[in-house]
């Protein structure tokens, strides 16, 4: 989709729109939930436990099952905790185990328990897994949020209350009662022991021309020791905001990664576009007086900037940036 953005490197003119096309050539990406439709897909957040003997028994009488693997970006930073599912030659022998995913301790070699409502199998077609972990290894966002204590955990659905926000702000933007949108969901695990949740909807991701495409937004904070939403808030935003938003909750560092530049102006570039993104989305979230701050800070920044010696230093005054604008966003 192409994107119409405000270009942060004209701050004093904030309602400029510029579009600008890229030389770069990306590498193939995981396979990730994003763009999936999120009716029938829950995400579930895990509670570690301190004392809990029967789910701990029950734990210990779970097998490491046969024919199972782990699928490529499961892993616990620290190697210890992974996701458990069917090959696909397992699940043509037996289909119904599509619906028995495990959380495992790969290290121990110890099935910790079955997650609910998660049913997928490797290089399922269609279908992907995407796996976000927090960096100590205790908490991990898949379908499913998880946080592991030992050998035992248990499960409450949030999915559900992100579904329907995106859903109902989507219903009043196109007056149409049966509109259900697809997700794409981002999570951050705080020291505070909350999860904080951003997701993006919309309900036309083909973009077919005879489909009146409409998005939405989703804000939210979950307390993993009160077990309940703090934060909700799901707001319609339109096609460029949309865009703004998809890139600027975008990893960049997994993005710089995975895409080969043919030279530093085009790195440049894209750095740029990336930074207008992500500028542009901020002037959308925050209240007016925090951005009139951000607009002045932005304005003293490009200064420096265009004052730096080379494209590799200007590219990474530009990397430092994007990152401190992204930290907004949360």
């Amino acid at each position: 989709m192409a994107c119409l953005q405000t270009n942060s490197s004209q701050v004093a003119s904030a309602d400029v729109l510029g579009q600008q096309i890229l030389s770069s050539s990306k590498k193939q990406k995981p396979a990730s939930l994003h763009g999936v439709r999120n009716v029938t897909i829950l995400f579930t957040l895990l509670f570690g436990l301190s004392v809990n003997v029967a789910l701990s028994e029950l734990a210990a009488a779970v097998n490491w099952p046969d024919g199972y693997v782990v699928p490529e970006g499961t892993t616990s930073p620290d190697g210890r905790y992974a996701v458990l599912v069917p090959t696909l030659e397992t699940w043509e022998n037996d289909e119904s185990l599509a619906e028995s995913n495990y959380l495992a301790d790969v290290q121990n070699h110890r099935v910790l328990g079955k997650i609910d409502k998660v049913d997928y199998f490797d290089h399922q077609n269609h279908r992907g897994l995407a796996v976000f972990w927090a960096p100590q290894s205790s908490v991990c966002a898949i379908e499913n949020d998880l946080e592991i204590n030992d050998s035992s955990f248990s499960q409450t659905e949030i999915g559900d209350r992100i579904q329907k926000s995106l859903d109902n702000a989507m219903k009043k933007q196109a007056h149409n009662h049966e509109m259900s949108g697809y997700v794409s969901p981002h999570f951050r695990f705080g020291p505070d022991r909350k999860v904080r949740v951003r997701a993006l909807s919309q309900n036309n991701p083909k973009q077919f021309e005879d489909v009146k495409t409409y998005y939405a937004l989703f804000q939210g904070t979950f307390d993993l020791a009160a077990k309940k939403w703090t934060v909700t808030d799901a707001r319609p935003i339109n096609a460029d905001q949309y865009d703004a938003f998809e890139r600027a909750y975008a990893d960049l560092d997994q993005e710089l990664e995975q895409t080969t530049f043919e030279n530093e102006e085009s790195k440049a570039e894209s750095l740029d576009q990336t930074m207008n993104n992500v500028y542009q989305a901020a002037q959308f979230i925050l209240p007016p007086a925090h951005f009139d701050t951000v607009k002045k800070e932005q304005v003293e920044w490009l200064k420096k900037r265009d004052a730096a010696p080379s494209v590799d230093e200007k590219c990474k005054l530009m990397e430092a940036r994007i990152k401190a604008l992204q930290e907004l966003l949360w």
